[in-house]
Formats: C-alpha cells, sequence, structure tokens
C-alpha cells in the first residue's frame, strides 16, 4: 500500500458515519459458524456424537472465538488510549482518539453477542500477546507490528467470519468491524518510516514476529482442546490424531503466507527474509503444535 498523508486518513475517519450494529446474544442452542468452518466434520469425535453433543462442542468453539476477538478489541482499546497520549502531533492524537473510539464500538457490539460472564474470562495467549507489544513496544515498533501486521491480517479474518457466519446480523458486525479495520491499517501505514527504526526496535519486532509465527504455526490448539473436553479427554495417539484430523494443512499455509505479505511492507524486507529463512512460515508438524499444548 502506498503511503498516505496522515491528515488524508484522519479525515476519512472523521467524515464517516457510525452505524449500531449489535445483535441480539445468541440463544443457548444457536451456533454462529458451522462445523465446516472449525473443521470439526474431519473429526472423529464429531462424526461418532450424538446431535447434543455436537451442540454443545459448537457452543464451546463459537464463544472461544467471540472472546478472542472480545480480547483484541479490549487490548486495541488500551493501545489507541496509550498511542494519544504519546502522540508526537495534534494530528496524531486527533488520529488515536478517533480510533480508539471505532474500538470502542467494536467491543460494544461484540459484547452483545456474549453473556456477561463470558467476556469476564481470563485473557488467552494471543491477547496476552497483544498486551505486551502495548506495555512494551514503541509507536514506530507497534504501528506495524500492531496496525500494518495485525489489523492488515485482521480485515481478511473479520471478512471471512463475516462471510461463514450463520446469523446475518452477526455478519454484519463482522463486516463493520472489517471496514474499519482497513483505514486502522492506513493509519498505521502513513505513520510508520522503516528507516527510522532503531536496532533495539527492529530486534524488538523480530522476537514478536517470530511468536506470531508460531501462534500460526501451531494449529487449531483451541478447536483440539473444546474437542478433548467434549470427548472427555485423549490418550497421547487420540490427541495427536484428532489435531491431524482438525488441521486443515492448505488454511494454514495461506494464512501464514498472508501474513507474509504484511511483514515484507516497504522497508522490512530484511525482517521478511528473516522470518522466511528460519523456517517461521512452515505449519508445524504434529508433534511440535502439541509440545506448545496444555493438556486439559
Amino acid at each position: 500500500m502506498k503511503r498516505p498523508p496522515l491528515e488524508t486518513v484522519c479525515r476519512k475517519i472523521a467524515s464517516r458515519s457510525a452505524a449500531d450494529l449489535r445483535a441480539d446474544a445468541p440463544r443457548d442452542a444457536r451456533c454462529i459458524w458451522n462445523a465446516e468452518f472449525f473443521g470439526l466434520h474431519r473429526s472423529r469425535f464429531w462424526r461418532s456424537a450424538n446431535e447434543a453433543a455436537r451442540e454443545a462442542l459448537l457452543r464451546r468453539c463459537t464463544s472461544n472465538l467471540l472472546r478472542e476477538a472480545l480480547g483484541i478489541e479490549r487490548q486495541a482499546m488500551d493501545y489507541c488510549a496509550r498511542r494519544v497520549l504519546k502522540a508526537a502531533s495534534l494530528l496524531e492524537k486527533q488520529v488515536y482518539c478517533l480510533l480508539a473510539a471505532e474500538e470502542a464500538r467494536h467491543y460494544h457490539w461484540l459484547g452483545s453477542l456474549l453473556p456477561e460472564t463470558a467476556t469476564a474470562d481470563s485473557p488467552d495467549a494471543f491477547a496476552c500477546f497483544l498486551a505486551r507489544l502495548v506495555m512494551e513496544g514503541t509507536p514506530l515498533a507497534q504501528s506495524y507490528l500492531l496496525q500494518i501486521i495485525l489489523e492488515g491480517w485482521g480485515v481478511s479474518h473479520y471478512q471471512r467470519l463475516a462471510a461463514a457466519s450463520l446469523d446475518p446480523a452477526v455478519g454484519r458486525v463482522m463486516s463493520g468491524i472489517a471496514r474499519d479495520e482497513v483505514l486502522h491499517y492506513a493509519a498505521g501505514v502513513a505513520h510508520f518510516d522503516a528507516a527510522l527504526l532503531t536496532q533495539d526496535e527492529r530486534d524488538f519486532i523480530r522476537t514478536a514476529l517470530a511468536e506470531l509465527c508460531t501462534m500460526l504455526a501451531s494449529g487449531p490448539l483451541a478447536v483440539l482442546r473444546e474437542t478433548e473436553i467434549a470427548a472427555g479427554g485423549f490418550a497421547p495417539a487420540e490427541r495427536k490424531q484428532a489435531l491431524e484430523d482438525l488441521t486443515d494443512a492448505s488454511l494454514s499455509v495461506a494464512r501464514l503466507e498472508r501474513l507474509a505479505r504484511f511483514v515484507a511492507h516497504k522497508g522490512m524486507a530484511e525482517e521478511a527474509a528473516w522470518v522466511r529463512d528460519r523456517g517461521l512460515l512452515t505449519p508445524f508438524a504434529s508433534e511440535a503444535s502439541l509440545r506448545l499444548y496444555e493438556v486439559v
């Protein structure tokens, strides 16, 4: 993406109207995404389970996905607030105030899909990763990692959630978030200049990229965990087989390659080569993934 003036991004964010896309919380028996979306249809447990067990597993996978999205938006609010306080100019302060309002709106929309008890859960590994970037990163490193890479990647993620949703209202929420993320990405592009990065910032970025790639390369461990809970536990061989059943190798490759395109932003060719040379864009074998898996 060509680097736009920050003034242009600010004007576009400030001028667009905000619709209220809240959706009613799903009824207990209703699921927003189907078994195929989570890869459950390939699992031996799914094929042998009765309808009640399948429904319960789908509800848990759906709730996990929504809680993850809610955790991301919570960290996004913290990030924007910190960027407002660290802004080097009034224009930059305006941009991040506007972005903070949109992130708060996203949180409100997503929160309407979950009961209050679900929003109070402790953060998952990805939310904790984001929290470290928000707390420890410099504004320049954050623009690259949180906006260019993660918000850029997030556009297609939310578009995928919207396209696969069985509920039109939820689909509108996900599409609305994806639409907003386009300008959040553009704001990161407008602020970021790779030539200004210090070596310490590049080291910080590489450490974060390695952790991010590891999470994406490890496969559907959250879905595996919910499947194992539903099955009442797995023996080691069953767990390995279940992960292999749930994993869509082509989807894993596509996600990592999509990430690689954002890593290779203008001026970041060395980081893109570093990630690829270390094999960080290759999905893990099941044995390596399971070393990161916490047995329930």
